[in-house]
């Protein structure tokens, strides 16, 4: 079963975002591996958002192995429900690759390099949402997912 990573930009602002971080890491734990990675937010200061997007892609794509699944979460991307997720997330782990890695871009969202290198674009809604508070929504996304497969009782229908 291929493991899962998810690469998000910047550092986590707020005390109640790490904490549900932590809350779903450790739910996970038991169900999958799970990497997080963080990478460095370009300097935003200069509104250069052409140059912050290449410097966030170069961060973004060293922390992606060559054989990776790259799933890039973007609201134009399709939505899928919990267990239509569920189900997509289960052929993936099937495949041959050794991880599958999830990739929330910053402020500005990603370069098109990040963009070329993704296997998969994924929205998790039609709303757009703070990138700091993606994170902990995939993060119960996929731990929500991890149960159904398993059998477990979490979700309802």
């Amino acid at each position: 079963m291929a493991g899962l990573r998810v690469i998000w930009v910047g550092k986590t602002q707020h005390r109640f975002v790490s904490d549900a971080i932590t809350y779903y890491r450790t739910r996970i734990a038991p169900l999958q591996s799970l990497e997080l990675v963080e990478v460095r937010a370009g300097d935003h200061s200069g509104r250069d958002a052409p140059r912050v997007l290449r410097r966030e892609c170069e961060a973004i794509l060293h922390r992606v192995d060559r054989g990776d699944t790259v799933v890039l979460l973007d609201e134009a991307g399709p939505a899928r429900s919990t267990r239509e997720l569920a189900r997509w997330l289960e052929k993936l782990q099937a495949g041959s690759r050794p991880a599958i890695t999830f990739v929330i871009g910053g402020a500005y969202g990603v370069d098109d390099a990040v963009r070329r290198r993704a296997d998969h674009v994924v929205s998790l809604s039609r709303l757009t949402f703070p990138h700091q508070l993606v994170r902990v929504i995939l993060l119960e996304q996929l731990y929500r997912v991890l149960n159904l497969l398993a059998g477990h009782k979490y979700h309802h229908d």
